[in-house]
């Protein structure tokens, strides 16, 4: 091992084999060096004088050529720093690897599906307002931790976990304090995970020739990443846990229109929390009041029931403030006057006149 390491320190075999004979003589005639050790008798001299250029060995000049080693302390400096070196080299590779590579400012790719996650981890960090998530037990364990801080901010967790025929949760698994509501997938699909309409974790988990992530820093790529997150994972599945003190929050203004419009063109009254960004002012808002219209593509149409692929288009809602009335669009809105992030259901009472008016 040690002639290994001061060959990495680019000693030669007999300058490595002539040093750690030296260590095991001590001051000692440099022939001598060369009888005990595996250096020729004539090539010993040679040897023990590039060891001292080197810093390893000192000579003394008496009736015949003597030689002590060095101090380590000394002589070991630069192995020493050599190690490090390539101790840190090291880890800036494993870094490096682990490390998205920058398609341009806002997207990056990286070789490890775990890098998807563990980046995850740290944009929930910043998460604001609502997270959706997508993943097997084992990547949602992971982010448990982190989700139940971003509850403790008031943050909004819905999360979707893909789950084999009589699979259950690993020990320890629990959503209470972490999540707002969870659903179970019964196709396997890929890691996600959305932030704040504006920053997306991507990764295969299953059919996928190779592994790989994406990580997306943009205010419109997010978005595609949502309604494929809403239509694909979450609509179409069973719910298995859900925070009953936000059961009547959403965070999709089409949802609220699906669950709602009904209630509303029955005539009931629709008391709604709102907070959203002002598109004049681009600041926050939170506002109050009674919704007055449901706007949707196609609402003249006569129809059973809606679904999400209904309120893929044009949609908003109208409140009345009681001060103010104002228009809510949902993510991306343009020409409403308020984006929504999220908007609670917290009144009900049947209208003074029914049904509204279509």
């Amino acid at each position: 091992m040690l002639r290994q390491a001061l060959g990495y320190a680019d000693l030669t075999s007999y300058q490595a084999d002539a040093y750690l004979t030296l260590l095991q003589m001590g001051v000692s005639p440099a022939i001598e060096v060369g009888r005990e050790s595996s250096v020729p008798v004539s090539q010993v001299y040679d040897v023990l004088r590039e060891l001292e250029s080197m810093g390893y060995v000192e000579t003394i000049e008496r009736e015949k050529l003597y030689v002590r080693p060095c101090d380590p302390d000394v002589s070991m400096s630069d192995l020493e720093s050599r190690g490090e070196l390539l101790h840190d080299a090291a880890e800036e590779i494993r870094e490096r690897y682990r490390k998205p590579e920058q398609v341009d400012a806002r997207i990056g790719v990286t070789k490890r599906v775990e890098t998807a996650v563990e980046n995850a981890e740290i944009l929930i960090d910043d998460a604001d307002t609502v997270i959706e998530v997508a993943g097997s037990y084992k990547q949602l364990q992971q982010l448990l931790p982190t989700l139940q801080a971003a509850r403790d901010r008031d943050v909004i967790v819905r999360a979707v976990v893909y789950v084999d025929d009589g699979q259950i949760p690993p020990p320890g698994f629990d959503p209470t304090d972490a999540l707002s509501e969870l659903r179970v997938c019964s196709i396997p699909g890929p890691f996600l995970v959305v932030i704040d309409r504006h920053r997306t974790c991507f990764a295969p988990n299953t059919r996928s020739d190779e592994a790989y992530g994406v990580l997306i820093n943009d205010r419109m790529l997010p978005f595609v990443f949502h309604w494929y997150y809403l239509t694909c994972l979450w609509n179409p599945y069973p719910r298995v846990y859900v925070d009953e003190s936000e059961q009547f929050t959403y965070f999709t203004l089409e949802e609220f229109i699906r669950d709602c419009y009904w209630l509303y063109e029955d005539g009931y009254d629709l008391r709604i929390v709102v907070d959203g960004i002002d598109i004049a002012t681009e600041r926050e808002t939170t506002l109050e009041g009674t919704v007055t219209d449901i706007s949707f593509l196609g609402d003249e149409r006569q129809r059973p029931r809606l679904t999400l692929s209904d309120l893929g288009s044009h949609a908003n809602v109208t409140l009345d403030t009681g001060e103010e009335t104002v228009v809510l669009g949902g993510w991306g809105a343009v020409f409403e006057d308020v984006e929504l992030r999220t908007i609670s259901l917290v009144g009900l009472e049947l209208g003074s006149t029914l049904p509204h008016e279509g």
